[in-house]
């Protein structure tokens, strides 16, 4: 059993995809549009067939999965989510992660030691997703 992050975007996932994609340093992901698949679901026009409908990044052992919703979708960005990221490697590189991750993004917590933490941050990107990176 696992637990994923699936977060949509209204019409931004693409770059999203990229920024993160470039930030972990991961290959290129496949990348669904509506328009590829077999049929477009309920509520999608064909004004959204170049909309991402599903694509997934291995982001440190765990599956994080994309789409963009169909036009007209109330999207809402917000706190409702945050990403979680416990990270097992060397200060360097959870710093470089940090500085990439939150560039152009909102700070609510720089990184630094905490009581639960030998490193901590939290922040909003600049997509509105909120992350949360702990060392």
């Amino acid at each position: 059993m696992s637990c994923n992050v699936y977060i949509s975007f209204d019409g931004e996932c693409r770059d999203a995809i990229t920024f993160y994609q470039k930030v972990f340093r991961l290959e290129a992901p496949e990348i669904m549009t509506y328009g590829e698949a077999p049929d477009l679901p309920p509520g999608v026009s064909d004004a959204d067939k170049n909309r991402v409908l599903h694509a997934m990044l291995p982001i440190v052992g765990s599956r994080m999965m994309f789409s963009d919703c169909p036009s007209g979708f109330p999207l809402v960005k917000g706190n409702n989510i945050a990403v979680s990221l416990d990270y097992e490697g060397s200060k360097a590189e959870m710093e470089r992660i940090y500085n990439e991750l939150s560039e152009g993004g909102e700070t609510h917590m720089p990184l630094g030691k905490t009581f639960f933490a030998t490193l901590f941050a939290m922040f909003t990107d600049k997509f509105g997703i909120v992350w949360q990176l702990s060392l």
